[in-house]
């Protein structure tokens, strides 16, 4: 799967917590958002930066701040960027979206609004020791990370070994030991093929990088359980066509990125899925039909 690098800058509607709030709050997405946050007598930024430090050297690290800037790949500034500051674009894309965001950060529109809900219905399917986790597309790991630390079981997938280089060493400055997966080109993650119960999956920021988004979505939600979550931002989506262009560019292939709003993702998404919450972040519940 291609870095996670952002979200649309213009989403559809602005982001109010506000108007998202749990009558009992967000307690156990506010525990995972405090133990990502390794070094506390720093603040959560600098010591995502200490970290950054620790991996890569100070020579490298020491440029993530102007690393934190975000180009879609068909700009041709991105190379000139990169030549300007002598980095790779994975020493960039690792740097950009660890600099740039924690998933848990609760002044963003990301998973800490979702969590509590997500592991409510986890729990009701028998919790930790009942159901796995898959965090597909995974990137840095954080999502997956989050429900480790929780004491869940998480498979974490991804097709770029630079990322899952770095989520391994989140894991092991955390003391959490998933499951890591190495994805193939045009393989996913089949959470069907060896009997293991999934009572969740994870989809953030990746189908528009899928050549066969049908088949992905396909296989890894065959082994989801009956009330097994699916969390995704990019089905059942409000498709503007601001947003539509957007993810079009981003994907770099008209058609690729058209799967996403087409009647065939549609279909398996309704045969198979009811939708739950639509929150005011970027993803969507989906639970899976019995």
């Amino acid at each position: 799967m291609a870095a996670r690098l952002a979200e649309p800058r213009t989403p559809p509607k602005p982001f109010d917590p506000e108007t998202d709030l749990r009558p009992d709050g967000y307690p156990r997405a506010e525990a995972i958002h405090k133990r990502l946050h390794v070094y506390e007598s720093l603040s959560d930024y600098d010591s995502r930066l200490s970290e950054l430090i620790e991996y890569f050297g100070w020579e490298t690290a020491h440029k993530a701040e102007a690393c934190r800037r975000w180009f879609f790949g068909d700009d041709v500034k991105q190379q000139r960027f990169l030549d300007a500051l002598g980095l790779s674009y994975w020493e960039y894309a690792v740097m950009h979206q660890y600099a740039l965001f924690n998933r848990f950060d609760p002044e963003r529109p990301d998973m800490y609004w979702l969590y509590d809900e997500t592991v409510e219905r986890l729990e009701r399917l028998g919790g930790r020791d009942a159901v796995w986790v898959l965090d597909f597309g995974c990137g840095l790991g954080q999502i997956g990370v989050g429900f480790a630390l929780d004491g869940y079981k998480v498979v974490l997938s991804d097709i770029q070994p630079p990322q899952l280089d770095f989520a391994r060493f989140l894991c092991a400055n955390r003391d959490v030991e998933p499951e890591f997966h190495q994805a193939a080109e045009g393989e996913y993650f089949d959470t069907g093929r060896d009997g293991r119960p999934f009572g969740c999956v994870i989809e953030w920021g990746v189908l528009e990088h899928i050549a066969d988004a049908v088949a992905c979505v396909d296989n890894i939600t065959s082994g989801l359980v009956p009330g097994g979550v699916f969390v995704t931002t990019t089905l059942e989506r409000e498709w503007t066509d601001e947003l539509k262009e957007f993810y079009i560019r981003d994907a770099g292939d008209a058609a690729q990125a058209e799967q996403l709003w087409s009647d065939e993702i549609r279909s398996l998404v309704t045969e198979r899925f009811e939708v739950v919450r639509r929150p005011g972040t970027l993803a969507t519940l989906l639970v899976r039909r019995g």
